[in-house]
């Protein structure tokens, strides 16, 4: 299979996870450097929110720019091409699903930072 323009998506890729990767160790640094601070959970919560944002405007960015070669994969191999878009988006699903689920709650944010019961 030899389409042109896979190596520039392949780096696209790349910076689609590892930006939001980076700002993600960067906010748990700043977390860390204030430990007593009441605001730490909510500091937590905003940061994840905005690297959400950040990686669903990079993935749709990275789609709308490479359009191209999206096609051209697709073209070559649509069952394979098929199945990696399907995982993808199954794994994209899960890792947001989980995330929103282990810190993003709403209820967590009410209670002053405990979890209620009910």
């Amino acid at each position: 299979m030899i389409v042109t323009g896979v190596d520039r998506l392949m780096k696209d890729i790349e910076v689609c996870f590892v930006l939001p990767a980076v700002g993600l160790v960067l906010a748990l640094i700043n977390i860390r450097f204030t430990p007593r601070s009441k605001y730490n959970p909510l500091k937590l919560r905003l940061f994840l929110i905005f690297e959400l944002f950040l990686f669903a405007f990079l993935l749709s960015s990275l789609l709308y720019q490479d359009h191209a070669v999206l096609g051209a994969v697709w073209e070559e191999n649509p069952a394979l091409y098929s199945f990696v878009y399907f995982l993808s988006g199954a794994l994209v699903v899960a890792g947001v699903t989980g995330l929103v689920y282990w810190k993003l709650r709403p209820e967590r944010w009410k209670g002053n930072g405990r979890e209620l019961v009910g």
